[in-house]
């Protein structure tokens, strides 16, 4: 039975390319996600709107229990 024949530079030389490439990536996606980081910061400190108030919620009331006498 006759092996195939792995050519290992040209998977490694793959490797490399998508390394490069992956690199690149996460490097663009970065540097787009720190611009629009400071462009809504930039945006809420223009508005500056003040801290919504918590309000607490009232606790439900519970039904009241009917009474029946027996006789």
């Amino acid at each position: 039975m006759t092996r195939r024949r792995i050519d290992r530079e040209r998977i490694e030389r793959a490797d490399r390319e998508a390394k490069l490439l992956i690199e690149a990536e996460t490097l663009a996606r970065n540097a787009k996600t720190a611009q629009l980081r400071a462009l809504r910061l930039s945006a809420e400190h223009l508005t500056e709107r003040p801290a919504p108030v918590k309000r607490r919620r009232s606790l439900a009331k519970k039904p009241s229990r009917k009474i029946t006498e027996v006789e």
